[in-house]
């Protein structure tokens, strides 16, 4: 294979869309996607000192150890594909709570472009959309398990649904120079399609892990870590909830929203899913129908 002749995919989430389940499954196939002329990086190598993706291919203002197309011909090895792993490149949902969160991900498509043109080639992208609501609920599972303490209602404010538009995050990836395939599909269908998935990113197919992974806390355990926050305490407050309450024991998932807000979103979703089904250059991963 000549040195040009190859592909980069890019898994660039989103957040909370089993993500974790995916790069866990990825990572214990690495060694076989070796042999099938697939590397395979993922968080594991992304968020080590110095190797995020912007630091590694000099999107920063500080100077990269490397050119970044030396550093790309250093991690793809000769392999007929490179693929990255790596939700956190297009934003952040559960870093902060002193500020707005980047729900809807505003920089994505800005920072993609950076990207290709330092890579010197066009990346396929992969992303998956999933109902911003049980999205939400999700992502304040996550910041409470990070000991991130606030009430529900204060969070929700921080990250206004109608910032979460899928169909207006997949329109600006589609128009960004350097952008090559666009394949999308739902969390609400990711088990299901996990072998499309698969092939369309690696060329194969692998064996995905056992179960997933993070799974959302209980509505009892929410409510346990909210109490003991205000009563002052200290801790590993979500785990000890979390161990105390599991959803894996009938324990009722948390649900911060209303009957009216799920119809809401619910309906917004599906439009957004309807639009991108019909957006040309995107392909949009679903499940057969009979």
């Amino acid at each position: 294979m000549s040195s040009d002749d190859f592909r980069i995919a890019f898994h660039i989430g989103a957040h909370k869309t089993a993500t974790s389940h995916l790069q866990r499954s990825l990572l214990r196939a690495s060694d076989e996607l070796v042999e099938q002329g697939v590397r395979y990086y993922g968080p594991d190598h992304f968020r080590l000192p110095g190797r995020t993706i912007s630091a590694l291919f000099g999107l920063r203002e500080r100077r990269a150890k490397r050119p970044p197309q030396d550093q790309l011909a250093l991690m793809r090895k000769g392999a007929d594909r490179i693929v990255f792993s790596e939700e956190n490149f297009i934003g952040t949902l559960a870093h902060t709570i002193s500020r707005d969160i980047e729900f809807g991900y505003p920089n994505a498509n800005i920072k993609i472009a950076q990207l290709s043109r330092a890579l010197g080639k066009p990346i396929d992208l992969f992303l998956s959309v999933r109902n911003p609501t049980a999205m939400i609920n999700s992502i304040y599972s996550q910041l409470l398990r990070g000991n991130k303490i606030l009430d529900f209602e204060d969070f929700k404010a921080m990250v206004p649904m109608t910032r979460g538009d899928w169909a207006d995050l997949v329109t600006r990836l589609r128009e960004t120079p350097g952008v090559g395939r666009l394949v999308v599909w739902t969390y609400e269908d990711y088990t299901a399609l996990f072998d499309d998935i698969c092939l369309a990113m690696l060329g194969t197919q692998i064996t995905p892990v056992a179960h997933h992974v993070n799974p959302r806390l209980s509505a009892q355990a929410v409510a346990q870590i909210l109490a003991q926050n205000d009563a002052g305490m200290q801790g590993e407050l979500a785990k000890d909830a979390a161990n105390a309450f599991p959803v894996e024991n009938g324990f009722a998932r948390f649900d911060g929203f209303s009957d009216r807000e799920h119809d809401f979103a619910d309906m917004a979703y599906r439009a957004q899913v309807d639009a991108i089904r019909e957006m040309p250059g995107v392909t949009l991963l679903s499940q057969a129908v009979d």
